[in-house]
């Protein structure tokens, strides 16, 4: 007899994000690892993309190529995960220019006679000054979803803070659903003045991907790969190397740890020692990284690796993870460490909550100075027994509350619920 099998129906999705790979961005790098997913459960995806700002952290070669096209522009782009790439030239200066050739393209790609997608998902900054205009594309049946993945800047004056708010209650207005990582930025969301509906849906972790070395041979395999003896500690921070993610703190910290404990290395891993762009305060940073690895007195022990496509070998190559980090949503690489088993020691971040675990059991909480993350280190450092049951304790939540195939089923039930509801009210 044979056997149906029941295929899902087709969804159309258009990505919209200005910075999208191999520019380095956590939301745009989450969503890529989630299309095999969603294409699976029926998602037909496109991306609708930009190039990068001036000032922002990209491969210098690939921002080179792209320059040579004039502004508004289409870039030729190969797919990404089967995903097919539509990638404008935008001004490299930030300003209402560059919002204006981002926006004028996400129209002209989805309101295209032979494309209408079913939901348009905004990953990028959702400017309050934002010239968008999600209303033609709702009226077409278009659900508009924006997702809400890091706290906009709160240092503003009460008037700034009071226009801002409500330019987003009129924009919120104009959005089907806001979503958002974890249950913090909710209230968040909604101080901003998110008026519409807003969800919370986990980032999710391939728990298959990012897992512990199954022996201590494979674990040695890749220390020996690294270059890194095995019985040597090793401590490993993953994201750009920026001031915001407390890089120039992690390099202080281990400093301070070498003498105690000298034969320990640390790794970094993501962009930002050599592509910071003509920011001048991200040179600045990128030449206090260089300045802090040179005066740590063991540079040879200090490992800056740029971007790298297997993360997850460093994950179980180390033994200790820290994430100094002063702004985050939910923290891709918090995520990743924990679901390898690996022990996390990171500073407060505005949106830190119970939704990645309990403190003290499943990570550990320092003050956001040098002092205070090597003091958090050390006995972590001192104590495998310690760092074991820490990092067991993290893969349980991880498996618990964290894996991908639920969070891609959230989405997805969440895109065909609002594209059914706009379809109707399009009449289409």
């Amino acid at each position: 007899m044979p056997v149906f099998m029941a295929v899902a129906e087709k969804l159309e999705l258009c990505i919209a994000a200005q910075n999208f790979y191999p520019v380095p961005g956590g939301a745009a790098l989450r969503f890529l690892r989630y299309f095999p997913g969603l294409q699976r459960r029926g998602a037909s995806i496109r991306v609708v993309t930009g190039t990068p700002r001036r000032s922002q952290i990209a491969p210098p070669g690939i921002v080179r190529e792209w320059a040579r096209y004039p502004v508004g522009a289409v870039i030729p782009a190969e797919p990404l995960n089967g995903a097919p790439i539509h990638r404008v030239r935008l001004p490299a200066r930030k300003g209402l220019r560059r919002l204006w050739v981002m926006n004028r393209e996400v129209h002209r790609v989805c309101r295209a006679p032979d494309y209408r997608p079913d939901v348009l998902q905004l990953i990028s900054s959702l400017p309050h000054r934002s010239l968008l205009r999600p209303g033609p594309l709702r009226r077409q049946g278009t659900a508009v979803v924006f997702g809400y993945t890091i706290t906009f800047n709160q240092n503003l004056n009460p008037v700034r803070r009071a226009l801002r708010r409500g330019f987003m209650k009129l924009l919120s207005r104009q959005i089907d659903c806001v979503i958002v990582n974890a249950t913090a930025m909710y209230a968040q969301a909604r101080a901003m003045g998110f008026e519409t509906r807003i969800e919370v849906i986990a980032n999710g972790v391939d728990l298959r991907r990012f897992q512990p070395a199954a022996l201590e041979v494979e674990r040695r395999a890749l220390r020996e790969a690294l270059g890194i003896d095995a019985d040597a500690p090793l401590l490993l921070a993953v994201g750009s190397l920026t001031a915001r993610k407390g890089i120039d703190l992690a390099i202080e910290a281990w400093s301070r740890l070498n003498h105690r404990f000298p034969k320990t290395h640390l790794a970094l891993v993501g962009a930002g020692f050599d592509t910071a762009g003509d920011d001048p305060e991200k040179r600045k940073f990128a030449r206090r990284l260089q300045g802090l690895s040179a005066g740590s007195g063991a540079a040879d022990r200090l490992h800056v690796t740029g971007f790298v496509d297997r993360v997850e070998d460093y994950y179980r190559a180390a033994d200790i993870f820290v994430f100094p980090s002063e702004k985050e949503g939910m923290p891709n690489a918090v995520l990743e460490a924990m679901a390898c088993g690996l022990p996390v020691v990171l500073t407060p971040f505005e949106s830190l909550s119970a939704d990645i675990g309990e403190a003290g059991r499943d990570f550990c909480v320092a003050e956001r100075t040098s002092p205070d993350l090597a003091d958090a280190i050390e006995p972590l450092l001192q104590d495998p027994n310690r760092r074991r049951a820490m990092g067991n304790s993290a893969r349980r939540w991880i498996e618990a509350t964290m894996d991908l195939e639920g969070t891609l089923d959230r989405y997805m039930s969440l895109y065909r619920e609002l594209s059914a509801a706009r379809r109707k009210a399009a009449g289409r």
